[in-house]
């Protein structure tokens, strides 16, 4: 059987380990997904332990299965899943016009839904890689609702997109962006590295600033809208909107829609479908802040050569101690779990560290398993981290 997604159905939602929205989770090594998973969350529950996490994993997989049914019914032709959002747009005429941001929460491959119901055409900003998966699953939907109106699309970094932005919101015409793929032009890496930075209880991270400087330039309204399952059913949210003008502070009025955005998703944790948000764009992670590996080695020196001199002297009597709890994390980094301290991965697979986490293999044997290089350079490096050490 096939396991493409339908054409025109609406992109599945995704694992707090995945990559994005709808994409398939990351694979990580058996063990190590839940240490990540956990980590993540420590970011908005930083006293969570693994029970806390399971919880909300159970809770996601339960609204996932009364996602299914009620999305069948959709599909089917049975349209009352609709009527909450419709009711919600139809109490606030404000958001015909003017930026309306959202989240990855609950059904939120819908928002654009009573927009087009009224005949509207919304222009939804979007990163340019989830573009063409929420293309292919609102247009059809659309044209079996039978929408007058029909989406527009602005992807971020391609040529003309600000200026199609631009030119929505000065026309009147309704902008719609979720706030937290707080991704630009440069992407996650961009962010990290010249986001500005906001605290969350666990840990700093970096947000992008570009719809607030947007709304800020124009004089145009930031409108606040989560959606949520609820028990089967599609629940709207809302909080009142900012009025931004050219003498307000973009920085400040970025930190209020995040601060809104973590309320929404500390509420409902199982609701957000975007956990790697958190991991891409953690300050830990910027080159400012990531530790190069590479410790001072003149004061490090008699370590060094004591290890080299055991590779040479005594391989088949010394072994390497894996002392600390050490996995290797997509974006080619080095965590050490232990004291939560993170270096680049220098090459270092999270495969390598298997050997390491069995038993407590002899230098020799670690030679015969890598090889020398490996052995004298990891090996030596694992060192000189503290994430091990030699024994007997």
């Amino acid at each position: 059987m096939s396991r493409h997604r339908e054409p025109g159905r609406l992109p599945r939602p995704a694992a707090p380990r995945s990559r994005g929205p709808g994409r398939r989770p990351t694979i990580l090594p058996a063990g190590a997904s839940l240490a990540w998973e956990l980590w993540n969350f420590r970011t908005l529950f930083p006293a969570a332990g693994g029970d806390e996490l399971l919880a909300v994993k159970r809770e996601q997989d339960a609204i996932l299965a009364r996602e299914r049914e009620a999305l069948a019914r959709l599909w089917s032709g049975d349209q009352v899943l609709l009527s909450p959002g419709r009711d919600f747009f139809a109490a606030r005429p404000q958001l015909a016009s003017g930026i309306t941001v959202s989240l990855h929460t609950g059904p939120y491959q819908l928002l654009a839904e009573p927009w087009l119901h009224a005949g509207i055409e919304p222009l939804i900003l979007l990163n340019r890689r989830a573009l063409p998966r929420f293309r292919d699953a609102v247009e059809p939907l659309s044209r079996r609702l039978g929408h007058r109106g029909s989406v527009r699309w602005a992807a971020v970094g391609e040529p003309g997109f600000m200026r199609s932005v631009m030119t929505a919101a000065r026309d009147g015409r309704p902008v719609l962006a979720y706030l937290d793929g707080n991704s630009g032009e440069d992407g996650s890496t961009g962010t990290r590295e010249r986001g500005l930075r906001y605290a969350l209880p666990g840990r700093e991270i970096l947000v992008r600033t570009g719809l607030a400087r947007l709304a800020c330039r124009l004089g145009c309204p930031l409108h606040r809208v989560s959606l949520r399952w609820d028990d089967g059913q599609v629940a709207w949210d809302g909080a009142p909107s900012l009025a931004p003008g050219l003498r307000d502070d973009p920085d400040a009025i970025t930190r209020e829609l995040f601060d809104w955005a973590f309320g929404v998703i500390r509420s409902r944790p199982a609701q957000w479908q975007y956990w790697a948000m958190l991991r891409d764009s953690s300050a830990c992670f910027t080159a400012a802040r990531l530790e190069d590996g590479r410790p001072n080695l003149a004061l490090l020196e008699e370590k060094r050569r004591a290890f080299l001199a055991c590779c040479d002297h005594a391989p088949d009597t010394v072994r390497l101690v894996l002392d600390h709890v050490v996995e290797v994390w997509p974006g080619d980094i080095l965590a050490d779990l232990t004291v939560d301290r993170f270096h680049p991965a220098a090459g270092l697979a999270d495969g390598d560290l298997a050997i390491l986490r069995e038993r407590h293999p002899t230098l020799r044997e670690l030679r015969e398993h890598h090889g020398d290089a490996w052995l004298r350079f990891h090996g030596l490096r694992l060192c000189l981290l503290g994430a091990a050490r030699l024994g007997g």
